[in-house]
């Protein structure tokens, strides 16, 4: 009989002992969890993004973009060339890596929806402006590249 006691007793013991290790998210889904960063709070996360072409007109190959820390964003200005007039920009992703706090914007040329069959022949340049929102911080750095169709290419750093 005290052999059941006992083992009532470390299973209750057993169960507080892991009560802590319990978790109200997955770190880095937006679900609620996240990693500490060392400071007791949690890691930035990207809520949402917003990408707008701007202008779209003849030119050069131009590939140059400037970011802007706000108080809860990451604004990204910026050219991108398409090989004729069929093509404009589009945000290829806006990836953050917590270990590197580190946001890369992808931002990409490929074909308009409303382009139709006959295009230009001219380099167009395409004034862009991506948005990315975040929650818990900013990061530390972001990285903007540009993909031509060729694969991506750096384009600028800026730290915080």
């Amino acid at each position: 009989m005290h052999r059941r006691a006992l083992l009532r007793r470390l299973g209750a013991a057993g169960a507080v002992a892991l009560a802590g290790c319990a978790s109200s998210g997955d770190p880095g889904t937006g679900d609620g969890g996240g990693t500490d960063n060392g400071t007791g709070d949690e890691d930035p996360r990207v809520t949402g993004t917003e990408f707008t072409v701007t202008r779209r007109e003849s030119g050069t190959q131009v590939s140059e973009a400037s970011v802007t820390f706000g108080t809860d964003a990451v604004t990204v200005d910026g050219t991108i060339w398409g090989a004729n007039g069929c093509k404009t920009a589009a945000l290829a992703g806006a990836d953050y890596d917590a270990a590197a706090d580190e946001l890369t914007v992808a931002v990409e040329t490929g074909a308009r929806d409303d382009a139709g069959d006959a295009c230009t022949q001219a380099i167009v340049e395409i004034d862009y402006e991506a948005m990315v929102q975040f929650e818990g911080g900013l990061p530390g750095r972001v990285v903007v590249t540009h993909d031509h169709g060729d694969g991506p290419t750096e384009v600028t750093t800026a730290e915080r």
